[in-house]
C-alpha cells in the first residue's frame, strides 16, 4: 500500500505539473482590499488556459445571482475563452512556448460589478496582473457573446508580449502612442473572428487624416486587414514583438518589411484603393463593411459627409476642380472621388497636378476603381504618381461605379514623433491637387436630384436657389439654398441666411446673415448674426452669434461660440458649458476629455497655429488645360519613356506600333530577374513573362489584337511603368 501511495503521489505531481497553474491577481490576494476581502477559491472556475474570479455579489452560483444583470455561466464563458484562444494561437498572436509566462499561468477573467458598490466595476478592459500574466476585467453582460472577450483578451495578449517578447530583447513597452494601436489591434483581432461587428464610420470620416489619429483610435484597423491580406497575419504579430519604442507603427512596418518610400507608397495605396470598395475577403469581412457603409450614408450625417470627397468647382471652367487644402489627404490618407461618367463618352480622362510647392514632402499615388452593381470591386487601374499627368479609364459593361482615389505619399515617412497626432491639423502634411475631368462629373456635381437621393423624402424644392427642403422644416422666402443643399427635420430659417454648395441643415434654427458653406453640416442648435460654417466643419447642438467663424472640418458641439473667435483645423470641441468670444483655434484640444477651449485670445499667428505648410496659389485654367479627348484618345496619352530608376539607364521599345515582335532594350546589362507584363486597355493583363539576365528581349505579339496597350517592366521588388504601345494589324 505504502508503495501504490508513493506512485499516486507522483503521478498528481506530474500532471499539475504539466497543467498551467491558476494565478490570482495581488490585490485580490490582500484581505485588506474590498475586492480581495470576498476571495475564495469556491467562487472561482477554471479551465485550460483560464481563470474565472468572481465576488459575493454573485454568491457561489452565478447561474441564480441575487440581480439578475450579474448572471453568467462559467462554463459557457470558459469554453468561449478558449475558442478564442486556439483562434489566436492559430493567427500566431498568443504566444505560449515554454519558457514563457504564458505557458506556465492561466489568464485571470475578473468579473466586474460582482464585488459591491464599491469594488472594482465597469464594463470591460485588459491588460496585466502584476506583470507576470496578462488578464482582463468584464461585466457579467458584456460578457454572454465573445466579441468584447476577443477584444480584451486581445489587451491581456499586447501586454503578454511586453512581458515574455520584449521585455527578455531588450525592447520595452509597445510604442509611447501605444493607446491608438492597442485599441485598432484589439477591435481587428475580434473582427477576424466576429466580422459582423465591423464599423465603417470611423474611416469613412477620418480618411484624410494621418492613419493613427486619436479621433480615430477604435475604427481604423482595416489596413491591419490590407497588410494580413497582403503581406500575411505574422507582419501584424511583428509589429508587437519587433517594433521600437519611439517608433510609430507604419515606420515599424516600413522597416520590418525592408521597403523604401516608393515601396512603401505603393502598398499603402493598394489599402486606400481597396477602401473604395472595402474590397476584403477574409471571412467575408468586405460584405460586412459594405453593409455598414450603406446603412450609415441612410441615416448616419458624419458618413454622409465625409465618406466622399467634394471637390470645388473653378468658377469659369466647370471641368476644373480642386481639393479644398483642409480635406486634401495627410500623409498616408486618402481621397475616394466617386465619378459618373458621360454616356456618350469614349473614357473618363483626368488631368492630374499636384500642388508641389505644398511642403518639402509632396507627393501622391492615384488611380480608378470600377465596381459592379452590388458595389463589390471589379478591378482597379494601374497606379499612377507622376505629380502632373494625363490618364485615362472606361467601365466595362458588367461595371456600374467608378471612383478616382488619391493618397498623400511622401518621399519620406514624416510623422516621426509618437505624440504627433496631438499637434494637431497646423503640423500635419498635406498634399493638395486639382483636377480637370473629361467625359465625367464628379460626386456633388450630378443632376442635382440624384445627390444625397436618400435624403430627400417628403419635400421640395426652395424657390430662392433651388435647393431641397423637407416640408417638415420652416425656410422663409428670403432664404437663398443652393441647388445641392438640403435642409431636413424641424429647421427654422429665416432673415438673410445663405446655404450653399452642398452644405446640409437639419433641426437647427437660423437667423440674420449667417452663412454655411461647402460640405458644412449643422445638427440642432442656434445660429444667428453674422456666424459663417464652412469647410466641411460639423456644428451640433451649438449656440453660435456674432460674428463666429467655425472652418476647416472643425467639429464642434454643445458649445456657446460668439464674438469674433475663430474655431478650425482639426479642433474637436463638446462640452455642454463650454463658453468662448474670442481667439482663433486650429489644433486639437481636448478630445476624450470634455474640456475647454483655452479662450485665450490667441491669433492666427500663434506658434500652435502657424501651418507646416506653405500657402499655395491654385493653378489658372491655362495650366489646366487638358489635351486628350476623344477624338485623339487614348494616343494622346503615349508619352516617351523617362529615364528608368533601378539599374536601368535607358529603355528602348520597338518597332512601335507593332504587329508580331517587339524588342525591349534596356540598354545596359543588369544583374535582376526582370519581369514583363502587358495591359490591354481594360487594364487586364494579356501577357506576362518573366525573363533573366539579357541586354535585349524580344516578344511575340502575333496573337494579340490591334488596339493600345500599356508595359510595364521591373524586377522582382518594384514594378515600373514604361511605356504605351499601338499593336496594328
Amino acid at each position: 500500500m505504502k508503495k501504490l501511495a508513493i506512485l499516486l503521489f507522483g503521478f498528481l505531481t506530474l500532471t499539475c505539473y504539466s497543467q498551467k497553474e491558476a494565478y490570482i491577481p495581488a490585490y485580490l490576494l490582500d484581505p485588506n482590499t474590498v475586492d480581495g476581502s470576498q476571495f475564495t477559491w469556491s467562487k472561482t472556475m477554471q479551465s485550460s488556459n483560464f481563470t474565472i474570479i468572481w465576488g459575493d455579489s454573485v454568491g457561489l452560483d452565478p447561474l441564480n445571482p441575487p440581480d439578475p444583470d450579474l448572471y453568467f455561466d462559467p462554463n459557457m464563458v470558459l469554453d468561449t475563452m478558449e475558442m478564442i484562444y486556439q483562434a489566436f494561437v492559430d493567427f500566431g498572436f498568443a504566444w505560449d512556448t515554454t519558457g514563457t509566462n504564458l505557458h506556465q499561468y492561466k489568464v485571470p477573467v475578473v468579473m466586474l460589478n460582482t464585488f459591491g458598490p464599491t469594488g472594482t466595476t465597469g464594463w470591460a478592459f485588459g491588460g496585466d496582473a502584476d506583470g507576470i500574466i496578462g488578464a482582463f476585467w468584464v461585466h457579467p453582460l458584456a460578457i454572454q457573446t465573445g466579441d468584447v472577450a476577443a477584444h480584451e483578451f486581445t489587451h491581456s495578449l499586447q501586454a503578454q508580449c511586453i512581458i515574455d517578447y520584449r521585455t527578455i530583447f531588450g525592447l520595452g513597452s509597445v510604442w509611447n502612442n501605444a493607446g491608438i494601436f492597442w485599441e485598432t489591434h484589439a477591435n481587428f483581432m475580434r473582427n477576424l473572428l466576429y466580422p459582423q461587428d465591423v464599423t465603417a464610420w470611423g474611416m469613412d470620416v477620418y480618411h484624410i487624416e494621418t492613419w493613427g489619429d486619436w479621433k480615430n483610435t477604435y475604427e481604423n484597423y482595416e489596413m491591419l486587414l490590407a497588410i494580413m491580406e497582403e503581406d500575411g497575419i505574422d507582419v501584424i504579430n511583428r509589429l508587437w514583438r519587433n517594433s521600437y519604442s519611439n517608433e510609430y507603427p507604419l515606420q515599424s512596418y516600413k522597416r520590418l518589411m525592408n521597403f523604401n518610400q516608393e515601396q512603401f507608397n505603393d502598398k499603402m495605396f493598394k489599402y486606400a484603393r481597396r477602401m473604395a470598395t472595402y474590397d476584403f475577403n477574409y471571412n467575408n469581412i468586405g460584405d460586412y463593411f459594405l453593409q455598414y457603409r450603406n446603412n450609415d450614408l441612410l441615416n448616419w450625417l458624419p458618413s454622409i459627409q465625409a465618406t466622399y470627397t467634394i471637390l470645388a468647382q473653378d468658377s469659369l471652367i466647370p471641368t476644373h476642380f480642386r481639393v479644398p487644402i483642409e480635406i486634401a489627404p495627410e500623409e498616408s490618407a486618402y481621397n475616394i472621388i466617386p465619378i459618373y461618367p458621360d454616356a456618350d463618352s469614349c473614357a473618363v480622362i483626368i488631368k492630374f497636378k499636384g500642388h508641389t510647392d505644398a511642403n518639402l514632402h509632396t507627393g501622391w499615388c492615384y488611380g480608378f476603381v470600377a465596381a459592379f452593381e452590388d458595389g463589390t470591386v471589379s478591378r482597379y487601374s494601374e497606379t499612377y504618381n507622376e505629380p502632373d499627368a494625363e490618364i485615362g479609364f472606361s467601365l466595362l459593361e458588367n461595371e456600374s461605379h467608378m471612383y478616382f482615389v488619391v493618397m498623400g505619399a511622401p518621399d519620406m515617412i514624416t510623422t516621426s514623433e509618437y505624440n504627433d497626432t496631438w499637434h494637431g491639423y497646423p503640423k500635419h502634411f498635406r498634399f493638395p491637387y486639382e483636377l480637370t475631368i473629361s467625359g465625367g462629373i464628379p460626386e456633388g456635381f450630378q443632376v442635382a436630384e440624384n445627390f444625397r437621393p436618400q435624403l430627400k423624402t417628403n419635400g421640395h424644392i426652395h424657390s430662392n436657389g433651388g435647393g431641397w427642403v423637407a416640408n417638415t422644416a420652416t425656410v422663409a422666402p428670403s432664404v437663398y439654398v443652393s441647388h445641392y443643399a438640403i435642409i431636413l427635420g424641424n429647421s427654422n430659417i429665416t432673415g438673410n441666411v445663405r446655404i450653399e454648395n452642398t452644405a446640409l441643415v437639419k433641426n437647427a434654427t437660423m437667423s440674420g446673415n449667417s452663412r454655411i458653406a461647402n460640405n458644412s453640416f449643422v445638427v440642432g442648435g442656434v445660429i444667428s448674426d453674422n456666424v459663417v460654417i464652412e469647410g466641411q466643419a460639423f456644428v451640433e447642438n451649438c449656440t453660435l452669434w456674432g460674428d463666429a467663424l467655425i472652418d476647416m472640418r472643425a467639429k464642434v458641439s454643445n458649445y456657446h461660440l460668439h464674438g469674433n473667435i475663430e474655431v478650425g483645423g482639426d479642433v474637436v470641441v463638446y462640452n455642454e458649458t463650454g463658453d468662448c468670444d474670442n481667439g482663433v483655434y486650429y489644433r486639437m484640444t481636448n478630445y476624450y476629455q470634455n474640456n475647454l477651449l483655452e479662450c485665450d485670445g490667441r491669433t492666427a499667428t500663434h506658434p500652435a497655429n502657424l501651418d507646416t505648410n506653405n500657402n499655395i496659389m491654385p493653378f489658372n485654367n491655362n495650366q489646366m488645360t487638358i489635351e486628350c479627348n476623344c477624338l485623339n484618345y487614348p494616343d494622346c496619352l503615349i508619352v516617351e519613356v523617362d529615364e528608368i530608376k533601378l539599374n536601368y539607364d535607358n529603355l528602348l521599345i520597338y518597332p512601335n506600333p507593332a504587329s508580331d515582335i517587339i524588342t525591349l532594350d534596356l540598354g545596359a546589362d543588369y544583374s535582376n530577374h526582370v519581369s514583363i507584363t502587358l495591359y490591354n486597355l481594360y487594364n487586364e493583363v494579356v501577357l506576362r513573362r518573366k525573363v533573366q539576365k539579357a541586354d535585349k528581349i524580344s516578344i511575340d505579339i502575333t496573337g494579340l489584337p490591334q488596339g493600345f496597350y500599356t508595359i510595364k517592366v521591373g524586377d522582382f521588388k518594384s514594378k515600373l511603368k514604361c511605356a504605351k504601345l499601338i499593336i496594328r494589324r
